[in-house]
């Protein structure tokens, strides 16, 4: 617990920190998403064991890297055509020592990752005064469903939910899960609408809870799919750089489902309207 609350102290100023002064330089949302991708990507051709095949490991990272940089000036279709194209050469030209296997671990989990993340950078695209709001929500949504499944399951976990996937999973986490993030979901919309825009801004609050409500359930499955891999390759965490938590992928894993499913929702369901 003390590891998190360490992990906590560090990491939530520096969100806070780009949420700030992206009001004044949007590019520190596509800075923050790269290098969470870039690092996404790293810890997760560690865990498959392909990050010393170079030619693949290195050409995924820089997609990662690229993509999200380049997203904003219309260049994302293109960076995926070159990463595809230079992935698929490392294939052929490299196949005695970089198997096909090799080749679908790793470039199908680079796209998979950094263009779900890279949903938020859509979405400070759509609406760049408040990109600050979406940012917090795609990150605030699932890891509040988190906070509240972790605290609800100690206290009151009794029915395993999926006890070989992730024994510590609970049904009654998932309740608490839900119910905390639909209620910290209003409040940050509240914060955002009432204290931070200066009520120039009106949150429809009836769509937001069924945001919240939909992509709590969402962040489980997340959370879920991500824990299958690392069983499947029989580690524990996809890395160690955030204390008590394990790796960048382990504490976005659930923001990988979730922002895609925010920005697809707020694009046929508007959540804020400009007063």
């Amino acid at each position: 617990m003390a590891k998190r609350f360490l992990a906590a102290a560090i990491g939530v100023p520096m969100i806070l920190a780009v949420v700030f002064f992206g009001v004044y330089a949007p590019i520190l949302f596509d800075i923050a998403i790269a290098i969470i991708c870039a690092v996404s990507v790293g810890e997760f051709s560690t865990a498959t064991k392909t990050i010393r095949l170079y030619p693949l490991s290195i050409s995924g990272i820089l997609f990662a890297i690229a993509y999200p940089m380049l997203l904003s000036y219309g260049y994302g279709q293109l960076i995926c055509f070159l990463y595809t194209g230079a992935a698929l050469s490392v294939m052929v030209f490299c196949h005695k020592k970089i198997t096909f296997q090799n080749f679908a671990y790793t470039y199908s989990m680079t796209m998979i990752i950094t263009i779900a993340l890279s949903t938020i950078i859509q979405m400070k695209n759509m609406d760049t005064a408040h990109a600050s709001f979406y940012f917090i929500l795609s990150l605030g949504l699932p890891w509040m469903a988190d906070i509240g499944a972790y605290f609800a399951g100690s206290f009151l976990g009794k029915h395993k939910l999926c006890p070989t996937i992730s024994p510590k999973k609970t049904i009654e986490g998932v309740v608490g899960g839900v119910l905390l993030c639909v209620g910290a979901t209003c409040l940050i919309g509240w914060i955002f609408a009432d204290l931070i825009y200066g009520k120039t801004v009106e949150i429809q609050y009836l769509p937001l809870c069924i945001l919240a409500l939909i992509g709590s359930f969402m962040s489980v499955i997340g959370d879920l799919s991500f824990s299958v891999i690392k069983r499947y390759f029989e580690i524990k965490d996809y890395g160690f750089i955030i204390p008590g938590h394990g790796g960048f992928l382990d504490r976005f894993d659930s923001v990988i489902f979730v922002s895609p499913f925010v920005w697809m929702f707020i694009t046929y369901f508007p959540i804020m309207t400009i007063r």
